[in-house]
C-alpha cells in the first residue's frame, strides 16, 4: 500500500465519523485541516476518474477554483487632486476668523457669619 492509499483510507475515516468534535480531533491527531481532506478528495476522484490531470498543479493556490492568478492593483490616493507639497487653489482667500474666547468659571462663596 502506497502513501497516497494511506492518504485516502484518512479521507474515508474522516467521513465515516459524524460528530464535529470527533472529526477535529481526528483532524488533530494526524495534522490535516478540512481544506486538506478536500484536497485529498479530489486527487483521489481525479484518480479514480481516469487520472487524466495533473493533480499537483490542480491544487496549488494559484489555480484555486479555475480562476487565475491576479496581480493585486496598486492603492488609489485617498485625495487624488491634492499634492502634498502644494496648497489647495482657495486657501489663502478664506476669510479668517477671530478665535471665540474661552467661558470664563467663577466660583461665588458666601459664608454667612452669626
Amino acid at each position: 500500500m502506497s502513501d497516497s492509499d494511506d492518504d485516502f483510507s484518512l479521507i474515508d475515516m474522516y467521513d465515516s465519523i459524524e460528530d464535529p468534535w470527533l472529526r477535529s480531533e481526528f483532524l488533530a491527531a494526524h495534522d490535516l485541516t478540512p481544506p486538506a481532506i478536500a484536497s485529498l478528495r479530489r486527487r483521489r476522484d481525479a484518480l479514480l476518474s481516469g487520472g487524466a490531470e495533473d493533480t499537483a498543479a490542480r491544487d496549488s493556490p494559484s489555480s484555486s477554483r479555475g480562476r487565475k492568478s491576479r496581480r493585486r492593483a496598486p492603492r488609489t490616493d485617498r485625495r487624488p487632486g491634492v499634492n502634498n507639497t502644494t496648497r489647495p487653489p482657495n486657501r489663502g482667500q478664506e476669510p479668517r476668523r477671530p478665535r471665540r474666547p474661552r467661558p470664563r468659571v467663577t466660583i461665588v462663596i458666601v459664608i454667612e457669619l452669626d
